[in-house]
C-alpha cells in the first residue's frame, strides 16, 4: 500500500486522568505510611495512550471519548490539543475517569479507579461517521460502551483493531471485540497458552495476532509468516512504562498500514514501545 500523506487513524473510548505516584514497592496490604519517590498528574488511559503514540509517528488522529464537564476533562481537552490529537468528545454525567496508579520501581503497576466514569452510555455515531469513513485505521478499544461502535465501522467496512491487554483467556466480556478484531494484540501476562490462542484467531480469520511480553518482547502471526519474536529495544533508565503497550501497537499499526510486512512492523512496534518507556508521559513528544 502506498499512501502520498499522512495515515488517518480514528481510536474509539478510552480517556482518564490519571494521578501517578512513583514507589520503590507496592505498600504491605495494612495501614500504615509510604513516602513516595514522587507524583505527577498526566493524562491516562489506553485510547489517549493509543492517540498520542500514533500521533508522535506522524499520524492524523481523532480520539473519541468520554469527558466529564469539570477541571479534570479540561485538563484533558488542553493537553490532547497541544498534542495535535483531534478531540471528538461526549459528555460523561459521571464526570471524567481518574485512576491513581501506584508504580513500582519495576515498572509493574496497581491502577485504582478514583472515578470509573460511566460504564454503560448511550453513544451517538454520527459524530464519528465522517472520521471513521476517512480512516485508514480504526481502533477500539474495550469499554463496554464501544461495543456500539461495531456494527457502523462494518458497514462501512473498516479493518478493525483491537488491543484486550491481559485477557486470561476466559472472560466472556472481551469474546464481542475479539470476534469483531482484523487486528488483535494482547499481553501474555495473564495468559500462559497465549500462543494456540492466537493461533486460533488467525485460523478464524484474524489479519494480524500480536502477544507483547514487557520486557521479553512480543511475538507476532499471520497465516503467510507464522509466528515472529521479536525482543524488547534495550532501555537504560526507564522513566515511566505507562503507554508502552500503546506505543507497541501504534508503531505496528502504522507499518502495517502503509504496507511493511510482519517483520518489520513488529521491530516498529519495538521501537515505539522503546521510546515510550523514555518517556514521563504516554508517549513522546510528536517529532
Amino acid at each position: 500500500m502506498t499512501i502520498d500523506r499522512p495515515l488517518r487513524a480514528l481510536v474509539l473510548g478510552g480517556i482518564a486522568w490519571n494521578t501517578m505516584v512513583y514507589l520503590d514497592t507496592f505498600p504491605p496490604p495494612r495501614p500504615g505510611t509510604v513516602f513516595a519517590r514522587g507524583s505527577r498528574d498526566a493524562i491516562g488511559s489506553s485510547g489517549a495512550g493509543k492517540a498520542l503514540n500514533l500521533r508522535a509517528l506522524g499520524v492524523d488522529v481523532s480520539l473519541w471519548g468520554l469527558l466529564g464537564d469539570d477541571e479534570w476533562g479540561q485538563r484533558i481537552r488542553s493537553t490532547l490539543g497541544e498534542a495535535g490529537v483531534e478531540l471528538v468528545a461526549a459528555t460523561d454525567p459521571a464526570g471524567t475517569m481518574r485512576h491513581v496508579n501506584l508504580m513500582d520501581a519495576a515498572g509493574d503497576r496497581l491502577s485504582i479507579f478514583a472515578n470509573p466514569g460511566s460504564q454503560e452510555f448511550t453513544v451517538d455515531l454520527h459524530p464519528t461517521e465522517q472520521a471513521a469513513a476517512n480512516a485508514d485505521l480504526v481502533a477500539v478499544t474495550i469499554m463496554p460502551y464501544c461495543r456500539q461502535f461495531l456494527p457502523q465501522l462494518r458497514r462501512l467496512g473498516k479493518r478493525i483493531w483491537v488491543d484486550i491487554h491481559d485477557y486470561d483467556g476466559r472472560n466472556a466480556y472481551h469474546r464481542e471485540f475479539i470476534d469483531a478484531a482484523d487486528h488483535l494484540q494482547m499481553s501474555s501476562v495473564a495468559m500462559d497458552d497465549w500462543r494456540s490462542f492466537l493461533e486460533e484467531r488467525i485460523a478464524a480469520g484474524t489479519t494480524t495476532a500480536v502477544c507483547t511480553h514487557g520486557a521479553a518482547g512480543a511475538s507476532g502471526l499471520t497465516a503467510a509468516d507464522g509466528w515472529v519474536d521479536t525482543p524488547a529495544v534495550p532501555v537504560d533508565g526507564i522513566v515511566d512504562t505507562n503507554g508502552a503497550g500503546d506505543a507497541f501497537f501504534a508503531g505496528f499499526a502504522t507499518a502495517w498500514s502503509t504496507g511493511e510486512g510482519l517483520v518489520a512492523a513488529m521491530r516498529r512496534g519495538a521501537d515505539a514501545a522503546g521510546a515510550a518507556v523514555r518517556s514521563p508521559g504516554l508517549a513522546p513528544l510528536p517529532s
